[in-house]
């Protein structure tokens, strides 16, 4: 029994002196190198004590032609910690925000480590408030000015959509390194100017931490981040908030399920307004196809391609002499139409957007020359693309819309020998395809005597001090044999002026100076006869004398005969426009 003794007394001493040389050489001597690994037990220590909040993600910011930010938003906050005794100052922090001091309690009671009050209750700063709270004795909290990154609640396909992609950084930027996990632009502006916008390096605001979470406030708070006051840059864009805004509101008001809006200033060729619907889902951006922006995606525009055709018909002499069209007829010339229109002259039946005027305009056009459709498209500008391209810092051929679809007129060639086919493309269907921001663009190029420019959503690139780094300047086409005649571009606006007026396909619009195009296009999704959904469309321009804007409204892929509310939205947009420039 007293051996046995002795064996478990000098087992424990044996155990006993293991632990005692183990806790040695933790705490003595490998403190900077433990282990097989070599682990540096002082450094983590530290970082276990350490704790950072994220000011900014470094990633360079989008604005407004104002300067207003669009993403990445400067905004007021409070950082909270966990476990604090501090009753008085978050009462007095629900008193300048009003705010529920019980609910604000409980939530911090809740937490394990810091966070952003505006985080924690979904809720916002203002700049007053928060000048208020600086002057008060507040303990256990730290006010602080931080970037938002989130995704945008305005004008989301333009401004487009950051996520983390470590393949695509990769891809784009060719570079093995930790900054593959820097978020990079997916879509809109956020892709096409990812280069300019990506992150340097990130904003943090470190501190040290006691085991509960608490502050150790014997530490001072250190800021670490880029102080580069290059990079990352800023683009400021041609967007013009308050118009985006009751933009956005008109497409929420008429429930606008796929559809979309540009507008555009005529002199500039500036997108001051441009709006797509669905809005993104944004859990999951490419389910749906939500993400895809339809202002710049080729869909049919019915009788909008109409003015191409009454184009190349003014310059070609086809309608110079009193000449009447059967528009009792349909397209072909053998059924009857929808519409009994009558006979009418050219100008009443672009007023009218008799079909039958225009398939008969369009074969003839064709019999003298099989490109002459393609030609006038062209010189009008419809078929694009039609945004900013060009040389622009270190960038060859730099694209501000990279995603913009170029539009179609043909799918096959043998189309341009087929009477039906001419007869359809005529009127915009068949395979005629173009886009919203396309058709607005032509607008303005009649508007502006005939004159082609680009459509440009960004003005200036900028550092990150504010100082220019590129421009953006526009390029007029100076070749005459590229774009109509000045003449005929006041023919077409007379034309279009017409649509507006008593008798014209738009005649609710005919109170405002508003001059443009109606379109319908029907499609027949499975090739038969049956009309599964219709586009309906309006472009054009106001005021009608002095043109300053130049806007498409559509309304996609609606059932037939459902009620569309394109005109309504175009009569309300232009009219608060034209107000405001009272």
């Amino acid at each position: 029994m007293k051996k046995r003794l002795y064996i478990l007394l000098s087992i424990v001493l044996i155990l006993f002196g293991i632990l005692i040389y183990r806790l040695a050489d933790i705490q003595l001597f490998s403190t900077k190198s433990f282990g097989p690994d070599n682990v540096n037990l002082l450094e983590r220590s530290v970082a276990q004590r350490s704790h950072q909040m994220v000011l900014s993600t470094g990633r360079g910011q989008i604005l407004s032609r104002q300067g207003e930010p669009l993403t990445n938003k400067k905004i007021f906050d409070i950082i909270l910690f966990p476990k604090l005794n501090a009753e008085q100052t978050y009462k007095k922090i629900s008193g300048v925000l009003n705010i529920s001091a019980q609910s604000l309690q409980k939530k911090i009671h809740n937490l394990d480590q810091p966070a952003f009050l505006t985080s924690l209750m979904d809720t916002s700063i203002k700049s007053e408030q928060f000048n208020e709270l600086k002057k008060m004795d507040l303990k256990g909290i730290r006010l602080m000015e931080r970037f938002k990154n989130e995704d945008p609640q305005l004008a989301q396909h333009l401004l487009g959509f950051v996520r983390q992609n470590p393949a695509l950084y990769q891809k784009r930027y060719d570079e093995n390194s930790q900054k593959e996990t820097v978020p990079v632009g997916i879509s809109g502006l956020q892709e096409a100017f990812d280069p300019f916008l990506v992150a340097q390096e990130q904003e943090k605001l470190l501190f040290h931490v006691d085991g509960h979470g608490r502050p150790m406030f014997g530490f001072d708070l250190k800021y670490a981040g880029d102080n580069n006051h290059f990079y990352p840059a800023k683009i400021k864009t041609t967007l013009d908030v308050p118009l985006q805004k009751k933009a956005e509101d008109l497409f929420n008001q008429y429930e606008v399920n796929q559809g979309g809006l540009v507008l555009l200033d005529v002199q500039s060729r500036d997108v001051l307004a441009m709006v797509s619907r669905p809005n993104v889902d944004t859990e999951n951006p490419y389910g749906n196809d939500s993400i895809r922006n339809h202002t710049i995606t080729a869909d049919f525009p019915g009788s909008v391609f109409k003015t191409v055709i009454a184009a190349a018909a003014i310059e070609k002499g086809l309608v110079d002499e009193p000449r009447s069209f059967n528009c009792s007829k349909g397209v072909y010339g053998e059924e009857e139409a929808d519409r009994d229109l009558g006979r009418l002259n050219f100008k009443q039946s672009f007023a009218q957007s008799c079909n039958r005027t225009f398939a008969k305009l369009a074969l003839e056009l064709m019999e003298s020359d099989r490109q002459i459709i393609d030609k006038y498209a062209k010189k009008l500008g419809i078929i694009g693309p039609v945004g900013w391209s060009g040389d622009v810092f270190r960038y060859e051929d730099f694209t501000q819309i990279p995603d913009e679809e170029q539009g179609t007129i043909w799918a096959d060639e043998s189309d341009r020998h087929v009477k039906d086919a001419i007869f359809q493309t005529a009127i915009g269907q068949k395979n005629v395809k173009v886009t919203p921001l396309a058709a607005a663009n032509m607008m303005a190029n009649i508007a502006n005597n005939g004159k082609r420019q680009d459509a440009r959503i960004a003005d200036q690139i900028l550092y990150q001090n504010g100082a220019e780094m590129a421009s953006f300047s526009q390029k007029n086409n100076k070749d005459k044999e590229q774009q109509i005649s000045p003449l005929t571009a006041k023919r077409l606006r007379s034309l279009l002026k017409l649509v507006t007026g008593n008798s014209g396909t738009a005649s609710t619009l005919g109170e405002l100076p508003i001059a443009g195009k109606t379109g319908t296009a029907e499609l027949n999704i499975d090739d038969d006869e049956k009309i599964e959904f219709e586009n309906s469309w309006f472009v054009g321009y106001f005021p009608e004398k002095k043109p300053k804007y130049a806007m498409a409204v559509v309304d996609l892929r609606h059932k037939p005969g459902a009620q569309t509310h394109h005109l309504q939205i175009y009569k309300k947009m232009a009219d608060a426009i034209l107000k405001k420039n009272e």
